[in-house]
């Protein structure tokens, strides 16, 4: 639940278009953030098998507008668990964002047939509508 919410605030088209972080946090909270991205960084060498470690990696560094690690990160998750829906959303998002169309539409119907969770269920089905409309 927790990392659903986080996705749903993360779905701001405008949050993964730069490399810098957001307007609204200070810098004492980017500082933290990256703070908080190295440790996990460490916490994924020191365990590189744990799926959940990458997804709140992934989650930091969009956060912090950093959409080629969040990438790497959400990547990293699904190599791990390919059933993993939140990671295929927010790849969905990031791939989305980048223009990588046939990317994105893989990450969507990915997360589409691994969550029964109708809000990210409904955001999937209308991504996927988007994207194969043209």
């Amino acid at each position: 639940m927790k990392y659903l919410l986080m996705a749903l605030l993360l779905a701001s088209p405008a949050l993964l278009a730069a490399e810098r972080p957001e307007f609204n946090d200070s810098p004492e909270k980017i500082e933290q953030l990256k703070k908080e991205a190295a440790a996990l960084e460490q916490q994924v060498k020191a365990s590189p098998k744990d799926t959940e470690l990458y997804v709140k990696l992934g989650f930091t560094y969009a956060r912090l507008r950093q959409a080629d690690d969040a990438q790497r990160a959400f990547e990293a998750a699904v190599t791990l668990d390919p059933k993993k829906a939140i990671a295929h959303y927010m790849l969905g998002l990031i791939y989305e964002k980048k223009g990588m169309r046939e990317k994105a539409l893989a990450a969507w119907k990915a997360c589409l047939e691994n969550t029964q969770d109708p809000r990210l269920r409904e955001t999937a089905v209308r991504h996927i509508h988007h994207l194969t409309r043209d």
